[in-house]
């Protein structure tokens, strides 16, 4: 059980590490970007303001496996991307 424990908290401070990254990298070239929030090792989510989204969309659309707005009721718009 141990183990289990020690491997979460590796793929947790791994996801964060990622997120940490891709925030960097994307805040060089879009300055609207706002945070980025990791579902799994393979899906994450850019929240920015929508002029900034669309942009992002526009310049990345061939560089994943699948690349969409979403927005849930009442929260901010965001892009979620499927390495």
């Amino acid at each position: 059980m141990e183990y289990l424990c020690k491997r979460d908290d590796l793929m947790e401070k791994s996801m964060e590490e990622m997120s940490l990254k891709i925030y960097n990298d994307l805040k060089e070239d879009y300055l609207g970007v706002e945070k980025i929030v990791m579902e799994d090792e393979h899906i994450f989510r850019i929240y920015a303001e929508d002029d900034t989204l669309w942009k992002i969309f526009e310049d990345m659309i061939n560089e994943f496996k699948s690349i969409e707005f979403d927005a849930g009721t009442g929260e901010s718009h965001f892009l979620k991307i499927v390495i």
